[in-house]
């Protein structure tokens, strides 16, 4: 589908890559459902990096796919990380990058710490605001580790994505409470929204809240600097598109690469061995669901809702892809 939409096979490779990726380990509101959304015609140019010194790069994105332009950006990074121990690029005129998390783990395959920092249009009001400034804003860190699966964070600094609204709403389930807020500042819950109003919702200023209180907030906002301002992308309603900045970290740059995983090794441990509270089944850390949902996931398939497959399909029709021959 992504191929047939006019992107050279390279790119559409790693645009489907990125979405199998975040179908595998569970995150299915940026995973292969989406697909529909990466096979609309498009005009590009050619990626270019506009400035750069040893460690640093600023890439032109060239409207090319988020999945593309985010991952050439991690590898730049890497690249410089590799000559300086720590690495950096920022990106503009890009789009919707999709799962964080495929480009920090992208720096983790090279026994570094990747991070990444993404800002995105307004859908977010300020904490004890009504109107939405900034977008989801996530981030996304992952650390290295010995024996253990690495440690993966990746998470908007909205209460959710706003990807996972239209989750909850595919799979029928309400929306909670404390998530959404209306124009008015009221809360909005329950089965007030669905598939139906929910694109009302945002175009009539409907607004996630940031996790945490005041303290997401903060984090919301200085994402959006990070994001936004160093690739003249912009900020707040001024800003235009994603923008997206990456870091790559040299362990072996700071301290030996085997003590590094050790000590990572022996902090899972204490971690995983901490007296469980009531109510709660074990002590989990960042990432360890979704490699347990990757595990399951290889053997038993990628679930699919109706309404998904149907867009799918009839996508695929509308561009000449005969889907039929694919299934075979």
């Amino acid at each position: 589908m992504v191929q047939a939409s006019g992107a050279p096979k390279e790119q559409a490779e790693v645009v489907t890559d990125v979405l199998i990726s975040g179908s595998l380990r569970g995150i299915d509101s940026h995973g292969v459902r989406i697909l529909p959304y990466f096979s609309e015609k498009r005009r590009t140019r050619k990626m270019k990096v506009l400035k750069e010194t040893r460690a640093t790069a600023l890439l032109d994105a060239g409207n090319v796919w988020g999945p593309v332009s985010a991952e050439r950006a991690m590898r730049i990074a890497m690249e410089k990380a590799q000559e300086t121990g720590l690495g950096s690029c920022s990106v503009m005129n890009g789009d919707w990058i999709t799962n964080l998390f495929y480009y920090s783990v992208m720096a983790v395959e090279k026994n570094m710490i990747g991070m990444v920092f993404v800002r995105d249009n307004p859908v977010c009001a300020p904490w004890g605001g009504t109107v939405p400034v900034t977008g989801t804003d996530p981030m996304s860190i992952a650390i290295p580790a010995g024996r253990s699966d690495p440690i993966v964070l990746d998470f908007a600094t909205t209460i959710v994505a706003q990807g996972h609204v239209r989750t909850l709403l595919l799979d029928g389930r309400p929306i909670p409470e404390g998530w959404l807020i209306d124009r008015q500042g009221s809360s909005v819950h329950g089965k007030t929204l669905n598939l139906d109003n929910v694109e009302r919702f945002w175009e009539s200023g409907g607004s996630l809240l940031p996790f945490g209180t005041y303290k997401g907030y903060g984090l919301n906002l200085a994402i959006s600097v990070i994001g936004g301002a160093l690739n003249m992308t912009g900020t707040g309603t001024r800003g235009k598109g994603q923008g997206v900045t990456v870091f790559a970290l040299d362990v072996s740059a700071y301290v030996p690469l085997a003590e590094f995983k050790k000590e990572v090794d022996r902090l899972i441990r204490e971690v995983k061995s901490n007296p469980v509270r009531p109510g709660f089944k074990e002590v989990l850390l960042p990432g360890e669901l979704e490699y347990r949902a990757m595990a399951r996931r290889r053997k038993e398939g990628i679930p699919i809702d109706d309404t998904s497959w149907d867009e799918m399909v009839a996508r695929c029709g509308a561009i000449g892809v005969d889907i039929q021959s694919i299934m075979k």
